[in-house]
Formats: C-alpha cells, structure tokens, sequence
C-alpha cells in the first residue's frame, strides 16, 4: 500500500473537523511592523494592514487565533525537493501591485460572480446590483497576505495559501447601509490547477448563498461588521504545484423582502477582488 497521501484542501480555519487542517503555518509569517495607512481603488477602500487581529469568528481549536496580520506578498518554501512560491495576484491595479481591488460591481470574468451566483441560487434569490457604495473608505483592509509552511516529523503535509481580514466602516451621512446583522457577505471563488478545479459559490454548501465567517459580530465588546478567509491547501504527495486562487467578495444587504415570484430581494453593496497563486520558481 503507497504512503503517499492524497492532497487535503481547506477554505478556511473554520473547518477543523473534516476536510480541513490547521493553520500551524501562520506563526511564521511576518507581521507589520507598523499599520500603513493610504487611500486606494478611488474613495472606497483603505489600506490599513496591521499585525495579527481578532476576528470575532470562530478559530481551529488548538491553532494561533486571528487574522494573518500585515501584507506578505509573498513566501518561498520547498516542496518535493524543490524551490516554490506563493503570491498574492496582481488584481487589475495596474503596474506590479497585489493590494486588493475595491469593485463597484463584479467585474472578474475568470470568476463570473453574477453568474456563479445566479446559477446557483436564482432561483430562490433575487440579487440586485446597487453599483457601489454612496459615501467614502467603507472597507479597511486590515491583512491581506500569503503563508507556507513546509512538512516536519511533526507536523503532517506543507500547508500553504493566502488570507484576508476587511472591517466595514459605514459612511452613514452619505447613505451607506449602517451595522447590522442583514449585512452579509457573499464570495465567489475560482480555483484552478493540478491540486483541485472548483468554481463556486463559497457558502459550505449551505441552503443559502452567505459566507460564514463574515458579518456582525463582536470583538471584545465591540459590534463591528468584518470578514475573515484563510484559503488553504495542505498535501503531502508526488505532484507538480502550479495552482490558483481568485475570488470576488461582496457586501451585500438581505432586506427581508420578496419579489413578485416570491424570492429573497439581496442587495449587493461594493465588493473586493483578491487572490494568489503558487508555483515552482525556476
């Protein structure tokens, strides 16, 4: 019998039980020395990466808690005896940036949001597209990075993949929707290579189109609307890393009201394009 492994892939720290694995990875990666701060995308999106934050969302039990902190844009470890790297993609910025991309609508044809998202759910959802945000720096993006880590005897397979940590600011004055538990996120992921070829809503497979780690909740005492996702592959087998993460995650409002068919009216807010992609470096 081989003792190969067959590759394990999580999306996220919130399934350890299952498919997923650990995040054991995520001490060695370096956090910001200090938070930087600057206006992007226009007027809706700040960069404000800092080190690792609590999320207010569930963690792997046993496993370093929080937000991968700072913007490590990219890692090499070795994997199969060879040179390899994860790094964030570029995101339609211009030039070599890899910070995320604010989007007033899905505009990712790899991804295909608005038909990702309609395919699957239409049918019990009405999603209408508001075109952005009315006011100003709705989303602080607080981690946007990449990890590895490679096997050892005692830790199993070479973990690697990247995480984002946004905080929704409402601009209210100027209409923007205020904090509240009808605000939740939807994502749409792409995800392509030798390791696994998914193109899905990323919802767990649940009855209804949200993400799970994302929305209101607390962190010590504090309501905030945030969103968290550590994307992950961990394998320990014979096979050539050539692989790609991309995604679109929006901000949506569920207004409690229904269509003249009867479905869900959801309004989708502003969004964030982002992603990364692992390879051998030649």
């Amino acid at each position: 019998m081989s003792s190969v492994s067959r590759p394990r892939v999580s999306r996220r720290s919130l399934l350890a039980a299952g498919s997923a694995v650990g995040l054991s990875g995520l001490v060695s990666v370096p956090a910001a020395a200090a938070p930087k701060r600057r206006d992007t995308a226009g007027r809706h999106l700040v960069l404000d990466y800092r080190p690792s934050q609590p999320t207010g969302w569930p963690e792997t039990p046993g496993k370093p808690t929080g937000s991968l902190g700072g913007h490590t844009v990219s890692k090499d470890f070795t994997f199969n005896g060879a040179p390899h790297r994860v790094a964030l993609l570029p995101s339609g910025q211009g030039g070599a940036s890899t910070d995320p991309v604010y989007e007033a609508v899905p505009a990712d044809p790899a991804v295909g949001f608005e038909q990702t998202l309609g395919a699957a759910f239409g049918s019990h959802y009405a999603f209408r597209y508001v075109g952005g945000f009315r006011g100003q720096r709705e989303f602080r993006v607080q981690s946007y990075s990449v990890f590895a880590t490679e096997a050892t005897p005692e830790q199993w397979g070479t973990t690697f993949g990247g995480g984002l940590y946004v905080v929704y600011e409402p601009d209210t004055r100027a209409g923007d929707p205020d904090i509240h538990e009808t605000l939740r996120w939807i994502q749409v992921v792409r995800q392509s290579g030798t390791i696994e070829n998914r193109h899905e809503v990323d919802n767990i497979g649940r009855a209804n189109p949200f993400y799970m780690d994302g929305g209101l909740t607390s962190i010590h005492g504090t309501e905030v609307c945030n969103f968290h996702d550590t994307s992950q592959i961990s394998l320990d087998a014979r096979v050539d890393l050539d692989e790609e993460f991309r995604a679109e995650t929006f901000l949506t409002h569920d207004t409690g009201t229904k269509d003249r068919s009867g479905r869900a009216v959801v309004h989708v807010l502003g969004g964030i394009r982002w992603g990364w992609r692992v390879s051998r470096v030649e």
